[in-house]
């Protein structure tokens, strides 16, 4: 596997196309205000749709993605991105990898990444990777079925061994939590670390269940009810949505729009949490690659919220893991777990509580987010 030169570069025609989509959006009639109660904001959306048309300026966003460190590399005949960070200190410390999920991409680990890279708060620095996963954005859409958690996990660690790091650290949230406990289970002799930001899983029903393992599961199941349309729709006809969403680009900024209001921490103005021009980057590289689809599907080859435990090496009970583990738990993450039930599945040695944060952390809070991944990861030296 050669290491491929990668460059952003999207046409002016792509971007021409993509305004010309927004000017003809045909709305909904909205006869009352119903705030996000009912899905995204109408006049929220609205005034999005209005920066990203006239305001946003892809290009320039694309030359600052240009000055990163991008490169590719093939696993199994299809394309892998990713952007590498090197440590101004050339520490010979394992590497990090940096996993996104589901609707995020590279671009939530671009301040972290540098952060980790130059050394949290003036201390060690790593070398940071940060891919796309397959089927987003970025990385080639793969050529058939079956692209669940574990394939991605020997993509991922292909990947870092292909970049020259025979040992790593692997941190991720959501999908990329999945992966990353996967590669731990899969590549245990390479994997020194696990920190992750989201655990799903409920704990098993009985008395042998805490009090606050019985509070876990009520909120837990409350979300399900209420709040996991989406991932019933990607697990089981992403295809039929995947049509209006690489048709209207108000339509996919709608769809994503929603989960960065709904699993988030945030005051009244969720741009005083998000940088708007990031946020509208990552929905962008969506809109230009047309990968909303092929990142769906994952929902539909590893069904939610058992990504770690289904198909090809991994069983059908998830197994222990043994890599040292961290967890991180922010207040605003919808799946946030108690440390009890971190403990069932994960040799947990680091267990802390963020004050502010939730699902995006990486994005939502840099700082606080690559202070704790980098004290985990130097606290194994």
């Amino acid at each position: 596997m050669a290491l491929l030169p990668f460059k952003v570069d999207f046409s002016r025609d792509s971007v021409e196309d993509l305004h010309q989509r927004i000017d003809r959006t045909r709305w909904p009639n909205m006869p009352f205000d119903t705030g996000w109660s009912a899905g995204s904001n109408d006049s929220v959306l609205r005034a999005l749709v209005d920066y990203w048309r006239h305001h946003y300026d892809w290009f320039a966003e694309q030359a600052r993605l240009n000055e990163l460190d991008h490169c590719a590399v093939e696993v199994e005949g299809e394309r892998i991105h990713c952007v590498r960070y090197r440590s101004v200190a050339g520490a010979a410390r394992p590497a990090l990898i940096l996993l996104h999920g589901w609707p995020g991409s590279f671009v939530e680990f671009l301040d972290t990444a540098e952060l980790l890279s130059t050394g949290v708060d003036g201390g060690p620095s790593f070398d940071i990777v940060v891919p796309s996963l397959p089927g987003y954005t970025l990385s080639e859409t793969p050529k058939s079925p079956g692209m669940n958690t574990t394939r991605i996990a020997e993509r991922m660690h292909a990947l870092m061994q292909q970049l020259g790091y025979e040992r790593y650290g692997a941190q991720g949230g959501d999908w990329g939590a999945g992966i990353a406990t996967a590669m731990a289970t899969l590549f245990p002799e390479s994997v020194i670390g696990l920190h992750l930001n989201f655990v799903t899983g409920v704990p098993p029903s009985g008395e042998e269940m805490s009090d606050e393992e019985r509070a876990y599961r009520a909120r837990i199941e409350a979300f399900r009810a209420t709040g996991s349309g989406y991932s019933n729709i990607q697990a089981t006809r992403p295809q039929t949505l995947t049509y209006a969403q690489t048709d209207s680009p108000v339509g996919l900024l709608a769809w994503i729009l929603e989960k960065f209001w709904a699993w988030s921490d945030h005051g009244d103005d969720l741009w005083k949490t998000f940088d708007r021009d990031r946020f509208l980057t990552n929905v962008t590289l969506y809109w230009l690659t047309g990968s909303i689809y092929s990142a769906a599907r994952l929902y539909h080859e590893s069904p939610f919220p058992r990504a770690e435990a289904t198909h090809s090496r991994l069983a059908a009970a998830p197994p222990r893991i043994e890599v040292p583990t961290a967890y991180a738990s922010y207040p605003g993450e919808p799946w946030r777990a108690p440390r009890v039930v971190v403990e069932r599945r994960f040799n947990l040695v680091r267990f802390s509580e963020q004050p502010r944060g939730g699902h995006f952390a990486a994005m939502e809070q840099p700082e606080l987010f690559a202070r704790d991944v980098a004290e985990f990861f130097l606290g194994l030296d």
